[in-house]
């Protein structure tokens, strides 16, 4: 669910511009608002989330989620709409960490990644009939798809049937953040738990300032098609992802995690590329399909790196310092993506994103070796 508030505005990008008078470079704003709570709050979620329980988060985050996204619906002003995005934004940020540590809570090892593929991919289903739907049903009006976020309500009705969680004994946010931190480094995650969040950021930027912001000013600059046509293209990012995500469990056990994240890396490179030279719309969805496969390949076993490092007490927190990690990207990565294309166009501006996953995928192996080395000799004093 919590997917849907990042995928229905997507293709109505350009029209909301129209409509709410404001350039495509301001525009960027609406896409990148929902995640702005996140940053600031994500944590504290996380927090929550260890102290008072799952069940009760959960629920809280997605009335939220589903009051102040219908609420979109009567925003006619540019301002009003963005504050909506921003409250829509808290729930966002408790239903997708939440799912991710439960997951953690239900799994262990092979299977976990296994299930945070199962998990990928059915929000991936939902985030791909997002821009489709949204798309179809903002022909006839930009504002109406935002009444889809009412789907929240029935969903958040459920959720009372979980089971009540006893309160658990916790230190106040920033102790219990403290002895996190403390926790992962004990364990010998650390180097790679803040890889992890820097890879995250690079590639959370490509979907959402690129994939979801810059693609539909790119259709409609250099191809002119309408919305409807844009939501099935930027589509085929999810398709690309939902087949890796439903595949990782099948890899993961036939190759190491290292040569997934090459893979992953690589793929999205190379999608990025066919997208900035694409001669045909199609390209597009073919090169958007390729980074598609990548991110689905990388996000589950990120995930389920950091629903393990945090172990059953500190889970919460590490999972959604990750969530925390994401939101950044996720504001950064729309203004981003809107003003690159306004100022040096989109076939530029997936060039530049390319050449950036392709550094990765050959930098990330000796950036972790130096900087385990040189963890590991400071933990010992000999460096």
């Amino acid at each position: 669910m919590g997917t849907l508030g990042f995928s229905i505005t997507s293709p109505l990008l350009p029209d909301l511009a129209d409509a709410l008078s404001v350039d495509t470079g301001a525009i960027g704003l609406v896409q990148a608002a929902v995640s702005v709570p996140g940053v600031l709050l994500s944590l504290l979620i996380g927090y929550f989330a260890d102290k008072v329980g799952r069940r009760r988060v959960v629920l809280v985050s997605l009335i939220l989620f589903s009051l102040a996204g219908t609420a979109g619906f009567f925003a006619r002003t540019f301002w009003l709409l963005v504050a909506a995005r921003l409250v829509q934004g808290i729930g966002t940020s408790g239903i997708l960490g939440l799912s991710i540590v439960l997951v953690g809570d239900l799994f262990q090892g092979a299977e976990r990644t296994r299930a945070m593929g199962f998990n990928m991919a059915g929000l991936t289903l939902v985030n791909m009939a997002g821009p489709t739907l949204s798309g179809l049903i903002g022909r006839t009006d930009v504002f109406r798809p935002f009444l889809i976020f009412l789907i929240g309500l029935p969903l958040a009705m459920w959720v009372t049937r979980m089971p009540v969680e006893p309160l658990r004994q916790a230190e106040s946010p920033l102790r219990h953040l403290g002895a996190a931190f403390r926790f992962v480094r004990s364990t010998g995650h650390l180097v790679d738990y803040i890889g992890i969040l820097g890879v995250t950021v690079a590639t959370t930027v490509l979907l959402h300032g690129f994939g979801y912001t810059t693609t539909p000013l790119y259709l409609k600059e250099v191809f002119e098609i309408d919305s409807s046509g844009r939501g099935f293209i930027i589509a085929a990012f999810q398709v690309g992802t939902v087949v890796a995500a439903i595949q990782i469990g099948r890899l993961r056990a036939r190759r190491s995690g290292g040569s997934l994240v090459s893979m992953s890396l690589g793929l999205m490179a190379a999608g990025a590329a066919v997208t900035a030279f694409a001669p045909a719309w199609w390209f597009v969805a073919v090169g958007l399909g390729i980074s598609g496969v990548g991110f689905g390949l990388w996000v589950p076993i990120a995930q389920e790196h950091t629903a393990e490092v945090g172990g059953d007490v500190y889970r919460g927190l590490t999972v959604l310092m990750w969530v925390t990690f994401v939101r950044v990207a996720q504001v950064i990565g729309p203004p981003l993506g809107a003003s690159m294309s306004e100022s040096i166009g989109p076939r530029t501006t997936f060039l530049i994103a390319g050449i950036g996953m392709a550094v990765a995928m050959a930098a990330w192996r000796p950036v972790r070796a130096a900087s385990t080395a040189r963890f590991n000799s400071h933990a010992t004093g000999t460096g």
